[in-house]
């Protein structure tokens, strides 16, 4: 029992100086000044991020929104070359809003294709994807913090069964970091009479893009 109990009081003795932070105690006699210090480590942990808006997008947020563009050719106009523009886009007229922030180094864009646009009926032609053309520019308003300029679209890959593109787009970080943003301007170049229909528009009929950011 006395044992047990000079545990317990060496044990309280204790305990308040093992729950201080560091501590230093000095004395001076006379005119001498006293000075004592005790020190700080402070340690600060930046987490990786990266986002990637196209089209429709919330600041470093999550945004469900997919935009749609629609080319709608003109009757007299079928297959004779002349450039359709798009409506739709979060910047109207087939335009949209690209924006990147990365925190790691470079970030390369992709984007990826399930084939060419098909009207859903079987043995008409498809659209080739060589068919969308893509203007890069900036943005009329810059936001604050980016870097405003023509950001490069990596090419669509127009494989019958689609896929990632072949080329990547590297958007290459000054100081770790890729704050980057522009504009794509689509348009349909409306090379071959094609059947009428509704090409593209669904995930089945190959009318989705996906755009990938990547980081290290």
């Amino acid at each position: 029992m006395k044992k047990l109990l000079l545990i317990a009081a060496a044990a309280a003795t204790l305990a308040p100086f093992a729950s201080q932070a560091e501590s230093n105690f000095v004395t001076a006699s006379g005119s001498t000044t006293p000075a004592a210090s005790a020190k700080l480590d402070f340690k600060i942990v930046v987490p990786k991020v990266l986002f990637l808006q196209v089209g429709t997008g919330t600041s470093m947020a999550d945004n469900t929104t997919v935009d749609k563009l629609t080319f709608t050719v003109p009757a007299s106009d079928i297959g004779n070359s002349t450039a359709v523009a798009g409506t739709g886009g979060d910047l109207s007229a087939g335009a949209v809003t690209v924006r990147v922030l990365g925190n790691s180094g470079n970030v390369t864009l992709t984007n990826a294709t399930t084939g060419q646009l098909s009207n859903g009926v079987s043995g008409d032609p498809t659209v080739p994807w060589t068919d969308i053309t893509v203007t890069a520019g900036a943005l009329s308003a810059t936001t604050t913090g980016y870097t405003n300029a023509a950001i490069a679209h990596p090419p669509f890959n127009n494989g019958a069964t689609g896929g990632a593109s072949a080329t990547a787009t590297t958007l290459t970080a000054s100081g770790g970091l890729v704050r980057r943003e522009g504009s794509w301007t689509f348009a349909y170049a409306n090379t071959s009479v094609m059947p009428a229909g509704t090409y593209g528009d669904t995930t089945g009929n190959n009318g989705r893009v996906t755009y990938t950011a990547t980081a290290p």
